[in-house]
């Protein structure tokens, strides 16, 4: 997971929050509640982050603090701080390679993902996340 500090704003006279995601820029979610706004945060990120790779544009997955922002003049307006979380994970490309096991072993790795209707790339991808924490 990547953990974007998120900067919320309210305008004077204005019911609804905007948030801007110091490091997605152009990235400016809004709503008509703090919760609407946050929720649409993670939503918006998610496609920024997206389109970014679709343009093959880099984006930042080592975000700054919230203590580094609060600092910046621009954010000195904020009426608070929230964290947008986003997965990583479904922003990787796939890359094919192979290997050789033996035929029972992928027979087996083949019927347990299926009777967890999951794919074997998605199972095995699982397995060595869950052995390497």
């Amino acid at each position: 997971m990547i953990y974007y500090p998120a900067a919320l704003f309210q305008d004077e006279g204005q019911s609804n929050y905007g948030i801007i995601i110091p490091d997605l820029p152009g990235c400016y979610p809004v709503g008509d509640t703090v919760e609407d706004a946050i929720a649409d945060a993670k939503t918006a990120a998610a496609f920024h982050i997206e389109g970014m790779i679709a343009e093959n544009m880099e984006f930042e997955k080592q975000p700054r603090s919230i203590a580094q922002l609060r600092q910046l003049p621009e954010y000195a307006a904020a009426v608070a701080w929230v964290v947008i979380e986003v997965d990583e994970a479904a922003f990787s490309r796939p890359v094919r390679f192979n290997v050789s096991w033996p035929e029972y072993l992928l027979q087996e790795v083949d019927a347990y993902a299926a009777a967890r209707h999951e794919t074997r790339s998605g199972f095995l991808a699982k397995a060595a996340q869950q052995a390497m924490r």
